[in-house]
């Protein structure tokens, strides 16, 4: 079996990213939010919902190609938990998918993964003071980057948060 290659020398291995993907050509269609906790040098976790119907399922798992998924804006490191302690952040698998998401009132990824950024900071893992800020910050990254993932540009950008102490 031949040895996995590093999926980006760019990733820090423990690092936390807000990841968003492009919709639509159209910047008003916004984006599709998730999470990855990038584990080792081959590959990490990708925190997911998608909608499926009227609902929306967990569609999180292991991944060791982020940063070549298709319609990927790109990836903003936003925290750490060391791989070590991974297990720490299997709650965000078991939030609720009927309901939605405090201090929201409308279920979407983007709520979903705002609900888990807020969860990620009360643990320590996301240093922010402004959930909010973050969210803006993500938003107006993601315009920056819309068109050249819309054009296929590789490589994907991967950025620090500066909302977040890192």
């Amino acid at each position: 079996m031949p040895a996995q290659s590093t999926v980006d020398s760019r990733l820090q291995i423990g690092a936390i990213y807000l990841l968003l993907f492009i919709r639509d050509r159209d910047i008003d269609k916004g984006f599709h939010w998730a999470l990855y906790h990038h584990r080792t040098l081959t590959g990490g976790y990708k925190f997911n919902v998608k909608q499926m119907g009227s609902g929306w399922i967990c569609d999180s798992a292991p991944n060791n190609g982020i940063m070549h998924s298709f319609l990927l804006d790109g990836a903003l490191c936003i925290g750490f938990c060391d791989p070590a302690e991974a297990d720490a952040l299997a709650w965000i698998d078991r939030v609720c998918l009927t309901e939605p998401p405090a201090p929201f009132d409308t279920f979407t990824c983007r709520t979903w993964t705002m609900h888990c950024v807020r969860g990620l900071i009360k643990q320590g893992f996301v240093k922010c003071d402004d959930p909010d800020a973050l969210e803006q910050e993500a938003k107006a990254w993601g315009v920056l980057h819309h068109q050249s993932a819309h054009d296929g540009v590789m490589p994907r950008p991967i950025n620090d948060s500066k909302v977040c102490k890192l």
